[in-house]
């Protein structure tokens, strides 16, 4: 009933009233339930803050750093198994979760949560070996990067889009919203991005990764076009996209090829990093 009192009216309401009704009521917070599995993962981590007491992460291990961050509408619980399994290699591994979502404060998602929150991180956890970010995670942790300066080794982006098509893909499907409507969308979140909707197609946020980039895809991805990786590889020199199939958008958080994908990216460029250590004696 709410949604197709909602499709009437943002197609006959000026469009800032339209864009209220959005973010009111359309852009609010689901986050997923968290299976037995991530609840055992999170059970053996470490419940941590950051940025301020209203943001939540959890920490497992020691080592080297990387920090994991969920998709829209996801949670750190998503990548809780991952991260625990990660940690055994000799990693401390962090997951966050971003302003409105899993339990942290807040009920709207935005771009720009997502990338001060993750700058945030980064403050408050130190140097980064790794950022691995689901969806649009992995999107704003590079978007982060050239705003914010954020650095790491490496980063690992899982199930990522090209730029933010998604939320607006969803907006079309669920509401039909005229098309003055979408454009001030687009705008909004290319605002967040510090850019034009036009760079971010052209692939702006991927062009400044100042860190090698491993990219992995579902061939049965229903959310994020697997081609996003190959086109994404075509904007950052230093990238490679590994795909896997038969999983789709979450449930490859699971799977042994990505284990198995981040593992051996990471031990490649440990080895890159000693070898360059030792040569600059």
């Amino acid at each position: 009933m709410l949604t197709t009192l909602s499709k009437i009216l943002v197609r006959i309401l000026p469009t800032n009233a339209a864009l209220f009704l959005i973010r009111t009521f359309v852009r609010r917070s689901q986050r997923p339930t968290v299976t037995d599995d991530q609840r055992a993962a999170l059970a053996a981590a470490t419940r941590i803050h950051y940025g301020d007491a209203s943001k939540v992460a959890w920490s497992w291990g020691s080592g080297p750093l990387i920090v994991f961050v969920h998709g829209w509408n996801g949670r750190a619980a998503q990548l809780a198994p991952l991260a625990q399994q990660i940690a055994w290699e000799g990693y401390r591994c962090v997951c966050i979760d971003v302003t409105a979502h899993g339990e942290s404060a807040g009920n709207h998602p935005a771009w720009r949560h997502f990338i001060d929150d993750i700058a945030a991180a980064a403050t408050d956890f130190g140097q980064a070996y790794a950022f691995i970010g689901h969806s649009a995670g992995g999107l704003a942790t590079l978007a982060a990067a050239r705003l914010q300066r954020i650095y790491a080794d490496s980063f690992v982006c899982v199930s990522t889009p090209s730029h933010p098509y998604p939320p607006i893909r969803v907006l079309q499907q669920l509401l039909d919203p005229p098309r003055r409507v979408l454009d001030r969308c687009r705008h909004e979140i290319a605002r967040d991005f510090g850019t034009t909707w036009e760079r971010l197609e052209h692939g702006e946020v991927w062009k400044s990764a100042n860190a090698p980039l491993l990219l992995f895809h579902d061939y049965d991805d229903r959310y994020i076009e697997h081609t996003d990786g190959d086109r994404i590889v075509r904007w950052s020199a230093d990238s490679r996209v590994e795909k896997s199939s038969g999983y789709g958008h979450t449930r490859v958080l699971a799977s042994d090829e990505l284990a198995r994908a981040i593992v051996r990216f990471l031990d490649e460029r440990s080895v890159l990093l000693r070898c360059a250590a030792g040569g600059s004696r």
